[in-house]
């Protein structure tokens, strides 16, 4: 089997266990501790002031309740997410970077424009996606922040991660810009919004899979997941489009159903991360210790 057709077939069926994996998924983390909090506490305080700046203008309550309410999901998937890491949970000053380099990409994508049409909104879309997947890439391929990325349970903690920074960006814009400041169409936002994250969660997973797998790894082999990923991305994406005439309490319960095919695929792969690193020993005390 390719490495290609392993990357779309393991989307919906389980791929053998790992029996013998790579020495990466016992590698101890090499965080420096004081940097990287540092930097967690300045992005913060930076989200903060820009939150603040955001938020001295008219309807200041209602816009804050608004944005909670979009990204209730968002949260209570990461949590999910971070409890379930439980064998060797991330650092969170880098679980919180990553959230940070979300918003970040939410930020360029806001500042890149593209002409109307069909055509450019999925291509948006392509490179969004293509952002989230260097960033993973490049957070693994580091000699510092890829020795805390041990495994695909590792990579959809980070996935979830990025893409949670992106959509806390964009509603945040969409909302303060007045677009959807009544429950029912912030529901819809939050909701379509929220199922984009599932498919950085499932790059992320793809990359700590090969790396848990294989000795040898190539850019290529890496890729190979980006663009399986992608295309279940954009066929979420018509999904959406489609979708749009409807009125919005049937768009709602359209988009929650076909969302949660997506995020099933995500929650079948989560599971079989876990079974993996039971195998490893993970269970018993094996698992590598991550700085807090």
């Amino acid at each position: 089997m390719s490495v290609l057709s392993e990357a779309f077939t393991t989307l919906f069926k389980k791929p053998p266990p790992i029996v013998k994996p790579t020495g990466e998924v016992y590698a101890l983390g090499q965080l420096p501790p004081i940097k990287f909090s540092v930097m967690a506490v300045a992005a913060a305080v930076l989200a903060a002031v820009l939150l603040a700046a955001g938020f001295a203008v008219e309807g200041l309550f209602q816009v804050l309740g608004f944005l909670s309410l979009s990204l209730i999901p968002v949260a209570g998937l990461l949590a999910w997410a971070l409890r379930t890491d439980k064998y060797e949970p991330e650092p969170k000053s880098l679980v919180l970077m990553v959230i940070g380099l979300g918003g970040v990409v939410a930020g360029v994508y806001t500042a890149v424009m593209l002409p109307q049409g069909l055509v450019f909104s999925f291509l948006r879309v392509g490179l969004v996606e293509l952002a989230f997947f260097l960033v993973l890439y490049a957070l693994d391929a580091n000699r510092f922040t890829g020795r805390e990325f041990n495994d695909h349970l590792d990579g959809v903690v980070y996935g979830l991660a990025l893409g949670a920074g992106f959509v806390a960006y964009s509603n945040y814009l969409t909302i303060q810009a007045g677009a959807y400041l009544n429950p029912l169409a912030t529901a819809t936002l939050a909701l379509e919004r929220f199922f984009t994250i599932v498919f950085p969660a499932l790059t992320g997973w793809w990359i700590g899979y090969v790396k848990a797998k294989y000795v040898s790894v190539r850019f290529g082999d890496l890729f190979a997941g980006f663009v399986a990923v992608l295309v279940l991305r954009l066929v979420y994406e018509g999904f959406l489009t489609a979708f749009a005439a409807l009125a919005l309490p049937f768009r709602l319960a359209a988009t929650a159903v076909v969302g949660l095919l997506f995020l099933a695929v995500l929650v079948r792969r989560v599971r079989w991360a876990l079974d993996d690193e039971r195998l490893w020993g993970y269970a018993s005390g094996m698992a590598p210790v991550e700085r807090k």
